[in-house]
Protein backbone atom coordinates (compact mmCIF):
# COMPACT_ATOMS: atom_id res chain seq x y z
CA UNK A 1 0.00 0.00 0.00
CA UNK A 2 1.19 3.31 -1.38
CA UNK A 3 -1.61 5.67 -0.89
CA UNK A 4 -1.39 7.99 1.84
CA UNK A 5 -4.37 8.97 4.48
CA UNK A 6 -5.91 11.65 5.73
CA UNK A 7 -7.63 10.82 8.58
CA UNK A 8 -7.33 8.01 11.58
CA UNK A 9 -10.58 6.37 10.09
CA UNK A 10 -9.07 6.60 6.87
CA UNK A 11 -6.08 4.90 7.91
CA UNK A 12 -8.18 2.10 9.92
CA UNK A 13 -9.88 0.94 6.39
CA UNK A 14 -7.09 0.74 4.83
CA UNK A 15 -5.58 -1.12 6.43
CA UNK A 16 -8.69 -3.17 6.86
CA UNK A 17 -8.56 -7.37 6.03
CA UNK A 18 -10.50 -8.49 2.90
CA UNK A 19 -10.56 -12.06 2.60
CA UNK A 20 -8.58 -13.98 -0.14
CA UNK A 21 -6.96 -10.82 -0.37
CA UNK A 22 -4.26 -10.71 1.96
CA UNK A 23 -1.14 -10.53 0.03
CA UNK A 24 1.34 -12.99 1.36
CA UNK A 25 4.39 -11.57 3.30
CA UNK A 26 7.93 -13.32 3.57
CA UNK A 27 8.74 -13.27 7.40
CA UNK A 28 13.20 -12.09 7.10
CA UNK A 29 14.17 -13.92 10.16
CA UNK A 30 17.98 -12.84 8.67
CA UNK A 31 16.99 -9.59 9.93
CA UNK A 32 14.62 -10.03 12.28
CA UNK A 33 13.92 -6.59 14.73
CA UNK A 34 16.05 -6.11 17.85
CA UNK A 35 14.38 -6.59 21.23
CA UNK A 36 16.25 -3.39 22.79
CA UNK A 37 18.68 -0.74 21.83
CA UNK A 38 22.19 -0.15 22.71
CA UNK A 39 23.67 3.10 23.77
CA UNK A 40 27.34 3.96 25.09
CA UNK A 41 25.76 5.35 27.90
CA UNK A 42 27.30 7.80 30.10
CA UNK A 43 26.68 5.19 32.99
CA UNK A 44 25.22 2.17 33.30
CA UNK A 45 23.00 0.94 36.69
CA UNK A 46 21.95 -2.62 37.60
CA UNK A 47 18.38 -3.21 38.53
CA UNK A 48 18.20 -4.86 41.64
CA UNK A 49 16.80 -7.82 41.12
CA UNK A 50 15.00 -8.54 44.75
CA UNK A 51 12.26 -10.85 45.79
CA UNK A 52 8.82 -9.89 45.51
CA UNK A 53 6.39 -10.15 47.94
CA UNK A 54 3.26 -12.24 47.33
CA UNK A 55 -0.33 -11.06 48.72
CA UNK A 56 -1.36 -7.80 47.04
CA UNK A 57 -4.62 -7.96 45.91
CA UNK A 58 -5.23 -7.57 42.56
CA UNK A 59 -8.98 -7.17 42.38
CA UNK A 60 -7.85 -4.15 45.05
CA UNK A 61 -5.92 -2.96 42.28
CA UNK A 62 -8.57 -2.70 40.05
CA UNK A 63 -10.76 -1.35 41.90
CA UNK A 64 -8.70 2.23 42.16
CA UNK A 65 -8.79 2.15 46.04
CA UNK A 66 -6.85 4.29 47.37
CA UNK A 67 -3.37 2.91 48.50
CA UNK A 68 -3.18 1.69 51.92
CA UNK A 69 0.24 4.14 52.30
CA UNK A 70 0.34 7.84 51.48
CA UNK A 71 1.94 8.67 48.43
CA UNK A 72 5.60 8.41 48.79
CA UNK A 73 8.82 8.69 47.03
CA UNK A 74 9.99 5.75 44.99
CA UNK A 75 13.34 3.99 45.76
CA UNK A 76 15.93 2.38 43.61
CA UNK A 77 15.00 -1.21 44.52
CA UNK A 78 10.90 -0.18 44.52
CA UNK A 79 11.70 1.31 41.30
CA UNK A 80 13.51 -2.07 40.06
CA UNK A 81 10.24 -3.56 41.62
CA UNK A 82 8.15 -1.65 39.06
CA UNK A 83 10.37 -2.45 36.16
CA UNK A 84 10.91 -6.31 36.53
CA UNK A 85 6.80 -6.14 36.75
CA UNK A 86 5.74 -3.82 34.40
CA UNK A 87 8.42 -5.16 31.39
CA UNK A 88 10.40 -7.88 32.76
CA UNK A 89 11.70 -10.95 31.01
CA UNK A 90 9.65 -14.49 32.17
CA UNK A 91 10.92 -16.55 29.90
CA UNK A 92 13.73 -17.13 26.87
CA UNK A 93 13.82 -19.78 23.76
CA UNK A 94 16.05 -19.99 21.11
CA UNK A 95 15.07 -20.98 17.40
CA UNK A 96 16.87 -20.45 14.32
CA UNK A 97 19.60 -18.95 15.89
CA UNK A 98 17.16 -15.80 17.68
CA UNK A 99 16.46 -15.29 21.17
CA UNK A 100 12.89 -14.85 21.67
CA UNK A 101 11.62 -13.33 24.92
CA UNK A 102 8.09 -13.26 26.63
CA UNK A 103 7.79 -10.39 28.95
CA UNK A 104 5.28 -9.75 31.69
CA UNK A 105 2.59 -8.04 29.14
CA UNK A 106 1.55 -9.72 25.90
CA UNK A 107 2.84 -8.70 22.40
CA UNK A 108 1.37 -9.11 18.84
CA UNK A 109 3.87 -11.99 17.41
CA UNK A 110 6.11 -11.53 20.34
CA UNK A 111 7.58 -8.60 18.83
CA UNK A 112 7.75 -6.35 21.45
CA UNK A 113 7.64 -2.91 19.83
CA UNK A 114 7.33 -0.71 22.87
CA UNK A 115 10.95 0.81 25.14
CA UNK A 116 10.56 2.39 28.52
CA UNK A 117 12.73 5.75 29.48
CA UNK A 118 13.08 7.04 32.89
CA UNK A 119 12.82 10.97 33.29
CA UNK A 120 14.45 11.52 36.81
CA UNK A 121 13.99 15.12 38.41
CA UNK A 122 14.61 14.22 42.26
CA UNK A 123 15.39 10.34 43.49
CA UNK A 124 17.63 8.76 45.75
CA UNK A 125 20.29 6.39 44.16
CA UNK A 126 19.82 8.09 40.77
CA UNK A 127 21.59 11.86 39.25
CA UNK A 128 19.19 13.79 37.90
CA UNK A 129 18.44 12.82 33.35
CA UNK A 130 17.07 10.59 31.35
CA UNK A 131 17.36 6.96 31.55
CA UNK A 132 16.81 4.05 28.87
CA UNK A 133 15.29 0.85 31.04
CA UNK A 134 16.78 -2.26 29.30
CA UNK A 135 14.49 -4.81 30.93
CA UNK A 136 16.71 -7.66 28.60
CA UNK A 137 19.89 -7.22 30.06
CA UNK A 138 18.46 -5.43 33.11
CA UNK A 139 19.91 -2.32 33.49
CA UNK A 140 19.10 1.40 33.23
CA UNK A 141 21.61 3.32 30.35
CA UNK A 142 21.75 7.44 31.94
CA UNK A 143 21.52 8.49 27.83
CA UNK A 144 21.10 12.44 28.88
CA UNK A 145 22.43 14.28 31.83
CA UNK A 146 21.85 17.19 33.13
CA UNK A 147 19.37 20.06 34.85
CA UNK A 148 15.82 20.63 34.55
CA UNK A 149 14.81 24.22 34.54
CA UNK A 150 12.91 25.36 37.84
CA UNK A 151 9.15 25.67 36.39
CA UNK A 152 6.75 23.85 37.20
CA UNK A 153 8.32 20.91 36.29
CA UNK A 154 9.66 20.41 39.49
CA UNK A 155 6.37 19.00 40.67
CA UNK A 156 6.81 15.35 39.93
CA UNK A 157 9.63 13.00 40.70
CA UNK A 158 10.08 11.09 37.59
CA UNK A 159 8.24 10.21 34.83
CA UNK A 160 7.84 7.17 32.41
CA UNK A 161 7.91 7.41 28.75
CA UNK A 162 6.55 4.66 26.79
CA UNK A 163 7.50 4.51 22.90
CA UNK A 164 6.31 2.47 19.72
CA UNK A 165 9.06 1.42 17.78
CA UNK A 166 7.77 0.90 13.76
CA UNK A 167 10.04 -1.62 12.59
CA UNK A 168 9.29 -4.21 15.38
CA UNK A 169 6.45 -4.54 15.04
CA UNK A 170 6.05 -3.89 10.88
CA UNK A 171 8.08 -6.65 10.25
CA UNK A 172 5.54 -9.24 10.52
CA UNK A 173 2.17 -6.57 10.12
CA UNK A 174 3.68 -3.73 7.80
CA UNK A 175 1.04 -0.94 6.83
CA UNK A 176 -1.52 -2.49 9.84
CA UNK A 177 1.13 -2.06 12.17
CA UNK A 178 0.13 0.57 14.16
CA UNK A 179 -2.53 -0.82 15.50
CA UNK A 180 -0.81 -3.24 16.90
CA UNK A 181 1.76 -0.66 18.42
CA UNK A 182 -0.81 1.23 20.00
CA UNK A 183 -2.46 -1.74 21.93
CA UNK A 184 1.24 -3.16 22.41
CA UNK A 185 1.67 0.48 24.44
CA UNK A 186 -1.61 0.05 26.35
CA UNK A 187 -0.92 -3.23 27.63
CA UNK A 188 2.40 -1.88 29.02
CA UNK A 189 1.21 1.23 30.54
CA UNK A 190 -1.84 -0.26 32.56
CA UNK A 191 1.30 -3.06 33.96
CA UNK A 192 3.37 0.22 35.02
CA UNK A 193 0.07 1.72 36.29
CA UNK A 194 -0.95 -1.09 38.62
CA UNK A 195 3.28 -1.93 39.56
CA UNK A 196 3.15 1.86 40.78
CA UNK A 197 0.03 1.32 42.51
CA UNK A 198 1.27 -1.49 44.20
CA UNK A 199 4.32 0.11 45.41
CA UNK A 200 0.97 2.78 47.19
CA UNK A 201 1.96 5.03 44.73
CA UNK A 202 -0.72 7.46 42.92
CA UNK A 203 0.66 7.66 38.95
CA UNK A 204 -0.93 9.76 36.43
CA UNK A 205 -0.83 9.33 32.65
CA UNK A 206 -0.19 11.50 30.05
CA UNK A 207 -1.39 11.14 26.52
CA UNK A 208 -1.52 14.96 25.60
CA UNK A 209 1.94 15.80 25.11
CA UNK A 210 3.88 17.12 22.56
CA UNK A 211 5.69 14.47 21.02
CA UNK A 212 8.45 16.88 19.12
CA UNK A 213 9.87 17.73 22.29
CA UNK A 214 9.45 14.19 24.03
CA UNK A 215 11.41 13.13 20.98
CA UNK A 216 13.95 15.75 21.24
CA UNK A 217 14.47 14.80 25.14
CA UNK A 218 15.08 11.06 23.93
CA UNK A 219 17.04 12.02 20.95
CA UNK A 220 14.75 9.56 19.06
CA UNK A 221 14.69 9.30 15.37
CA UNK A 222 11.39 10.06 14.56
CA UNK A 223 10.96 8.22 11.35
CA UNK A 224 11.77 5.12 13.42
CA UNK A 225 10.31 5.49 16.99
CA UNK A 226 7.92 7.35 18.59
CA UNK A 227 6.54 8.34 22.03
CA UNK A 228 3.16 7.01 22.94
CA UNK A 229 2.78 7.56 26.81
CA UNK A 230 4.01 9.41 29.86
CA UNK A 231 3.28 7.98 33.35
CA UNK A 232 4.20 10.55 36.27
CA UNK A 233 5.27 9.83 39.60
CA UNK A 234 4.49 12.76 41.66
CA UNK A 235 6.25 14.35 44.78
CA UNK A 236 3.98 14.53 47.93
CA UNK A 237 4.28 18.60 48.45
CA UNK A 238 2.00 19.79 45.25
CA UNK A 239 -1.15 19.80 44.31
CA UNK A 240 -2.33 17.74 41.62
CA UNK A 241 -3.41 20.63 39.57
CA UNK A 242 0.13 22.51 39.62
CA UNK A 243 1.77 19.12 37.97
CA UNK A 244 3.16 18.14 34.43
CA UNK A 245 2.31 21.53 32.62
CA UNK A 246 5.41 21.65 31.03
CA UNK A 247 7.74 19.27 29.72
CA UNK A 248 11.34 18.86 31.73
CA UNK A 249 14.60 21.33 29.78
CA UNK A 250 17.56 19.32 30.14
CA UNK A 251 21.17 20.55 29.42
CA UNK A 252 23.80 18.79 28.24
CA UNK A 253 23.86 16.52 25.11
CA UNK A 254 21.84 13.50 24.69
CA UNK A 255 23.27 10.03 23.24
CA UNK A 256 21.65 8.43 20.19
CA UNK A 257 21.41 4.60 19.76
CA UNK A 258 23.98 2.76 18.27
CA UNK A 259 22.28 2.04 14.76
CA UNK A 260 21.20 -1.76 14.24
CA UNK A 261 23.27 -3.04 11.45
CA UNK A 262 20.17 -5.36 10.10
CA UNK A 263 18.03 -3.74 7.03
CA UNK A 264 14.57 -2.33 8.46
CA UNK A 265 12.00 -1.88 5.80
CA UNK A 266 10.61 1.46 6.22
CA UNK A 267 6.67 1.72 5.76
CA UNK A 268 5.91 5.43 5.29
CA UNK A 269 2.23 5.20 6.19
CA UNK A 270 3.30 4.58 9.80
CA UNK A 271 5.02 7.67 10.17
CA UNK A 272 1.59 9.17 8.13
CA UNK A 273 -0.67 7.96 10.79
CA UNK A 274 1.42 8.73 13.63
CA UNK A 275 2.14 12.61 12.43
CA UNK A 276 -1.55 12.69 11.78
CA UNK A 277 -2.29 12.27 15.69
CA UNK A 278 0.43 15.02 16.64
CA UNK A 279 -2.20 17.64 16.78
CA UNK A 280 -2.75 18.36 20.96
CA UNK A 281 -6.40 17.20 21.35
CA UNK A 282 -8.88 20.31 21.26
CA UNK A 283 -12.04 18.21 22.15
CA UNK A 284 -15.19 19.59 20.10
CA UNK A 285 -19.12 19.04 21.06
CA UNK A 286 -20.73 15.60 20.90
CA UNK A 287 -24.30 13.58 21.77
CA UNK A 288 -24.19 10.30 22.67
CA UNK A 289 -25.41 9.18 18.88
CA UNK A 290 -21.74 10.17 17.84
CA UNK A 291 -20.73 7.26 19.57
CA UNK A 292 -23.32 4.62 19.20
CA UNK A 293 -21.59 1.60 16.95
CA UNK A 294 -24.85 -0.58 16.28
CA UNK A 295 -27.03 -0.14 13.65
CA UNK A 296 -30.15 -1.09 15.63
CA UNK A 297 -31.80 -0.42 18.48
CA UNK A 298 -31.73 -3.45 20.63
CA UNK A 299 -33.95 -4.43 23.90
CA UNK A 300 -33.10 -2.89 26.72
CA UNK A 301 -32.41 -6.03 28.94
CA UNK A 302 -29.68 -5.71 31.32
CA UNK A 303 -27.97 -8.47 33.77
CA UNK A 304 -25.92 -6.45 36.82
CA UNK A 305 -22.62 -7.06 37.58
CA UNK A 306 -22.14 -7.33 41.30
CA UNK A 307 -18.67 -7.85 42.35
CA UNK A 308 -18.00 -11.05 44.44
CA UNK A 309 -15.15 -12.03 47.28
CA UNK A 310 -12.64 -14.10 45.33
CA UNK A 311 -11.73 -16.84 48.57
CA UNK A 312 -8.49 -16.87 47.97
CA UNK A 313 -7.97 -13.54 46.60
CA UNK A 314 -5.86 -13.41 43.15
CA UNK A 315 -2.73 -12.47 44.06
CA UNK A 316 -1.23 -9.78 41.69
CA UNK A 317 2.47 -11.08 41.59
CA UNK A 318 1.57 -14.27 40.71
CA UNK A 319 -0.33 -13.45 37.72
CA UNK A 320 1.69 -10.89 35.91
CA UNK A 321 5.00 -13.09 36.65
CA UNK A 322 2.78 -16.02 35.39
CA UNK A 323 1.20 -14.47 32.40
CA UNK A 324 1.38 -16.29 29.26
CA UNK A 325 -0.95 -16.14 26.04
CA UNK A 326 -2.70 -19.27 26.60
CA UNK A 327 -5.22 -20.51 24.02
CA UNK A 328 -5.42 -24.14 24.27
CA UNK A 329 -9.20 -23.55 25.63
CA UNK A 330 -11.56 -26.61 25.87
CA UNK A 331 -15.45 -26.85 25.63
CA UNK A 332 -15.83 -26.68 29.52
CA UNK A 333 -18.72 -24.57 31.90
CA UNK A 334 -16.92 -21.01 33.33
CA UNK A 335 -18.57 -20.96 36.42
CA UNK A 336 -20.39 -17.83 38.09
CA UNK A 337 -18.03 -16.48 40.38
CA UNK A 338 -14.88 -16.56 37.77
CA UNK A 339 -17.05 -15.12 35.18
CA UNK A 340 -18.02 -12.06 37.50
CA UNK A 341 -14.16 -11.73 38.19
CA UNK A 342 -13.26 -11.31 34.36
CA UNK A 343 -16.59 -9.00 34.11
CA UNK A 344 -15.07 -6.88 36.66
CA UNK A 345 -11.30 -6.91 35.38
CA UNK A 346 -13.07 -5.68 31.89
CA UNK A 347 -15.48 -2.67 33.17
CA UNK A 348 -12.99 -1.64 36.13
CA UNK A 349 -11.31 1.08 34.26
CA UNK A 350 -14.54 2.42 33.71
CA UNK A 351 -15.50 3.01 37.20
CA UNK A 352 -14.32 6.39 37.98
CA UNK A 353 -12.08 7.10 35.49
CA UNK A 354 -9.80 10.13 35.37
CA UNK A 355 -6.56 9.18 33.84
CA UNK A 356 -7.37 6.67 30.79
CA UNK A 357 -8.07 8.78 27.91
CA UNK A 358 -11.33 10.22 29.58
CA UNK A 359 -12.32 12.23 26.48
CA UNK A 360 -11.85 8.63 24.25
CA UNK A 361 -13.59 6.81 26.89
CA UNK A 362 -17.19 7.37 25.68
CA UNK A 363 -16.11 6.63 22.28
CA UNK A 364 -14.71 2.73 23.32
CA UNK A 365 -17.46 0.10 23.31
CA UNK A 366 -16.81 -3.36 24.71
CA UNK A 367 -18.40 -6.29 24.59
CA UNK A 368 -19.13 -9.84 24.81
CA UNK A 369 -19.91 -13.07 23.15
CA UNK A 370 -20.02 -15.59 25.80
CA UNK A 371 -21.03 -19.06 25.67
CA UNK A 372 -21.64 -21.45 28.47
CA UNK A 373 -21.38 -19.43 31.38
CA UNK A 374 -23.06 -19.68 34.71
CA UNK A 375 -25.57 -17.62 34.90
CA UNK A 376 -25.82 -16.07 31.51
CA UNK A 377 -27.58 -16.58 28.36
CA UNK A 378 -25.50 -17.49 25.32
CA UNK A 379 -25.26 -14.03 23.45
CA UNK A 380 -23.93 -11.12 22.48
CA UNK A 381 -23.44 -8.34 25.21
CA UNK A 382 -22.22 -5.13 25.45
CA UNK A 383 -21.06 -3.06 28.78
CA UNK A 384 -23.28 -0.28 30.30
CA UNK A 385 -23.43 2.03 33.21
CA UNK A 386 -19.60 2.88 33.21
CA UNK A 387 -19.18 -1.64 33.64
CA UNK A 388 -21.90 -1.91 36.05
CA UNK A 389 -23.66 -4.03 34.17
CA UNK A 390 -24.33 -6.24 30.53
CA UNK A 391 -26.86 -5.47 27.90
CA UNK A 392 -27.90 -8.64 26.07
CA UNK A 393 -27.95 -7.59 22.55
CA UNK A 394 -28.46 -11.07 20.43
CA UNK A 395 -29.03 -14.12 21.79
CA UNK A 396 -27.26 -17.05 20.04
CA UNK A 397 -24.22 -18.72 19.34
CA UNK A 398 -21.46 -16.15 18.03
CA UNK A 399 -18.19 -17.70 18.80
CA UNK A 400 -17.62 -20.24 15.64
CA UNK A 401 -18.52 -17.57 13.13
CA UNK A 402 -16.18 -15.19 15.10
CA UNK A 403 -13.12 -17.85 14.78
CA UNK A 404 -14.10 -17.37 11.07
CA UNK A 405 -13.89 -13.64 10.84
CA UNK A 406 -10.39 -13.99 12.90
CA UNK A 407 -8.81 -15.72 10.00
CA UNK A 408 -10.13 -18.81 10.84
CA UNK A 409 -7.98 -19.24 13.89
CA UNK A 410 -10.63 -22.09 15.58
CA UNK A 411 -9.37 -21.80 18.92
CA UNK A 412 -11.30 -18.55 19.48
CA UNK A 413 -14.39 -20.47 18.84
CA UNK A 414 -13.79 -22.62 22.04
CA UNK A 415 -13.35 -19.59 24.63
CA UNK A 416 -15.91 -19.51 27.16
CA UNK A 417 -15.64 -15.70 26.74
CA UNK A 418 -14.80 -13.32 23.66
CA UNK A 419 -14.05 -9.57 24.86
CA UNK A 420 -14.67 -7.14 21.92
CA UNK A 421 -13.54 -3.41 21.76
CA UNK A 422 -15.31 -1.58 19.02
CA UNK A 423 -15.81 2.08 18.17
CA UNK A 424 -17.40 5.20 15.85
CA UNK A 425 -14.27 5.60 14.67
CA UNK A 426 -16.08 8.32 12.85
CA UNK A 427 -17.40 10.11 15.96
CA UNK A 428 -14.29 9.58 17.52
CA UNK A 429 -12.29 11.53 15.12
CA UNK A 430 -15.02 14.41 14.82
CA UNK A 431 -14.62 15.44 18.73
CA UNK A 432 -11.31 14.67 19.11
CA UNK A 433 -9.44 14.86 16.25
CA UNK A 434 -6.40 12.21 14.49
CA UNK A 435 -4.88 11.65 17.86
CA UNK A 436 -8.20 10.70 19.19
CA UNK A 437 -7.37 6.77 17.55
CA UNK A 438 -4.28 6.76 19.48
CA UNK A 439 -5.95 7.06 23.06
CA UNK A 440 -8.91 4.84 21.75
CA UNK A 441 -6.41 1.78 21.41
CA UNK A 442 -4.30 2.22 24.42
CA UNK A 443 -7.17 2.78 26.65
CA UNK A 444 -7.97 -0.66 25.02
CA UNK A 445 -4.95 -2.17 25.22
CA UNK A 446 -5.10 -1.26 28.99
CA UNK A 447 -8.28 -3.01 29.58
CA UNK A 448 -7.12 -6.30 27.26
CA UNK A 449 -4.14 -6.13 30.08
CA UNK A 450 -6.16 -6.35 33.09
CA UNK A 451 -8.62 -9.40 31.37
CA UNK A 452 -5.36 -10.90 31.06
CA UNK A 453 -4.18 -10.78 34.57
CA UNK A 454 -7.46 -11.97 36.05
CA UNK A 455 -7.63 -14.53 33.78
CA UNK A 456 -4.04 -15.90 34.81
CA UNK A 457 -4.96 -15.67 38.30
CA UNK A 458 -8.37 -17.47 38.01
CA UNK A 459 -6.19 -20.20 36.13
CA UNK A 460 -7.63 -19.48 33.02
CA UNK A 461 -6.63 -19.04 29.16
CA UNK A 462 -6.24 -15.73 27.70
CA UNK A 463 -5.10 -14.67 24.26
CA UNK A 464 -5.87 -11.11 22.23
CA UNK A 465 -6.12 -10.95 18.62
CA UNK A 466 -5.89 -8.45 16.29
CA UNK A 467 -6.23 -9.89 13.02
CA UNK A 468 -9.51 -9.91 11.79
CA UNK A 469 -11.35 -9.37 8.53
CA UNK A 470 -12.76 -5.87 9.65
CA UNK A 471 -15.91 -5.50 7.16
CA UNK A 472 -17.02 -8.85 7.67
CA UNK A 473 -17.15 -8.61 11.61
CA UNK A 474 -19.13 -5.52 11.22
CA UNK A 475 -21.54 -7.50 9.25
CA UNK A 476 -21.60 -10.25 11.82
CA UNK A 477 -22.45 -8.02 15.14
CA UNK A 478 -24.86 -5.91 13.32
CA UNK A 479 -22.21 -2.32 13.24
CA UNK A 480 -23.30 0.87 11.50
CA UNK A 481 -20.85 2.25 8.61
CA UNK A 482 -19.19 4.74 10.48
CA UNK A 483 -17.96 1.65 13.30
CA UNK A 484 -15.19 -1.44 13.67
CA UNK A 485 -14.30 -3.81 15.78
CA UNK A 486 -10.51 -3.37 16.39
CA UNK A 487 -9.62 -6.12 19.12
CA UNK A 488 -10.86 -8.94 20.58
CA UNK A 489 -9.76 -11.13 23.80
CA UNK A 490 -10.36 -14.62 24.22
CA UNK A 491 -10.59 -16.26 27.96
CA UNK A 492 -11.88 -19.37 29.41
CA UNK A 493 -10.84 -22.83 30.70
CA UNK A 494 -7.57 -24.29 29.15
CA UNK A 495 -6.20 -27.86 29.11
CA UNK A 496 -4.38 -28.53 32.05
CA UNK A 497 -6.37 -25.89 34.26
CA UNK A 498 -8.31 -28.59 36.63
CA UNK A 499 -11.45 -27.62 34.40
CA UNK A 500 -11.66 -31.27 32.40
Amino acid sequence: MNDGVSTAAGYHWATAHIRNRIKPHFLDFDHYPRPFKTYEALKRIPLIKADFSPGKDLMVLFRREKPAEPEQSLGFQALSRVLYRSYGVTREEKARGIRFFSRTVPSAGGLYPCHIYLMVRQMEGLETGVYYCNMIQEFLDLIHRGGFSHGRDRAFDLSFVVTGTFFNSAWKYRERAFRYLLLDSGHLVENLNLALRAEGLCPRMDYDFEDDKISALLALDKDKEVPLACIHVSGKAFRPEEKFRTVPDLSGYCLKEIEDESNAISYPLLKQIHDLGKARIETQPHDAEAAKVLAFEPDDRRVLLDSETLNPPLDYERAVFSRRSKRNFIPARLNRKNAFALMESASSLYKGQQEVSPRALPFLTVGALLQDVEGFKDGFYIFSGEGGSLRLIRKGQFHEPLSRICLDQQWISRAAVNFLFMANLTGLETALGPRGYRLLLMGAGRIAQRIYLAATGLSLGCCGVGALYDEEARTLLGLNPDSALFYAVSAGPVKGSGFQ
